[in-house]
């Protein structure tokens, strides 16, 4: 089958399309600067070509969408919007990526909370077969860390904690790091994303592992795994706007099997050889 990948050049997306293929699909990629997904008349002419889609195209960000609200929401959920209207005309499944922090009050998580219940909506009351995989913490290679390490205009706990570690950084834990997490592998995540795509529609999948860790746990982990006998130096930081102090983001009811440390250190290994080539 053909698959059309939105977001496809992004770190999920790289994945997702190296499942797709292992699975026998043919994975058609879509992204920026050609295929965007607030291009009504683009998207329509793509979907009708394939036989489901993956919708992974959004902007990124929790304090750094502070301000551009506007544009978070013609990407997250207009964009969304146009995949759903494309595939109900073409007739096939869609597969929307959701967050595990829906409900928290920042333009991400609102805005793809919207997309999701949308999906559902669509699917419950006009029979869409759309199906919301909601991602947690999702690590792996491949996943940029954002200044002073890499270009990314975000930053995440893994390549933000393994960056630093490799390089001798203390870590900085904002809101102190009691926070409770669910990290989990992206391999596990693409594969969830994949298999989503015959169902269940009107239903949402939790691409998580249901195992609670603090910040601060995961951090001294890819630090131990980064730089074996250092003493990691942790640091309070203040709250991240638009994260919640003391917040717990992990599955109720997950579908991944692998748990942290899944692949941990071979993780770590990836930041250091990248590390490595970027300093070349």
């Amino acid at each position: 089958m053909k698959v059309l990948v939105t977001g496809s050049s992004g770190f999920i997306g790289q994945h997702v399309i190296a499942a797709l293929d292992r699975a026998g699909h043919v994975a058609v990629p879509f992204d920026r600067p050609i295929g965007d997904v607030r291009n009504r008349q683009r998207v329509a002419l793509k979907v009708s070509r394939a036989g489901a889609v993956i919708n992974l195209a959004g902007l990124l960000g929790t304090p750094e969408l502070f301000g551009s609200e506007h544009a978070a929401a013609e990407a997250n959920i207009l964009g969304a919007v146009n995949v759903y209207d494309a595939a109900a005309e073409a007739g096939i499944p869609v597969v929307q990526i959701g967050t595990g922090h829906k409900g928290q009050p920042n333009p991400y998580a609102i805005t793809k909370g919207c997309a999701e219940d949308l999906g559902l909506a669509r699917a419950r009351w006009r029979g869409e077969k759309i199906t919301v995989v909601r991602a947690y913490h999702v690590y792996g290679p491949g996943q940029l860390p954002g200044p002073p390490h890499g270009p990314a205009s975000v930053h995440k706990f893994f390549p933000t904690f393994a960056c630093r570690a490799l390089t001798g950084v203390p870590l900085e834990l904002h809101g102190g790091g009691g926070q409770l997490i669910d990290p989990v592998h992206v391999a596990d995540v693409a594969e969830t994303l994949c298999d989503a795509i015959s169902g269940p529609y009107g239903e949402v999948v939790e691409a998580g592992c249901g195992k609670a860790f603090s910040v601060a746990q995961v951090a001294e982990g890819i630090a131990a795994a980064a730089a074996p006998g250092w003493s990691a130096a942790l640091m309070a930081a203040p709250v991240r706007a638009g994260e919640p102090e003391g917040a717990e983001v992990v599955a109720a009811g997950p579908v991944c099997r692998n748990p942290w440390p899944h692949l941990l250190a071979e993780t770590v290994e990836w930041y250091r050889e990248w590390l490595a080539r970027s300093s070349a």
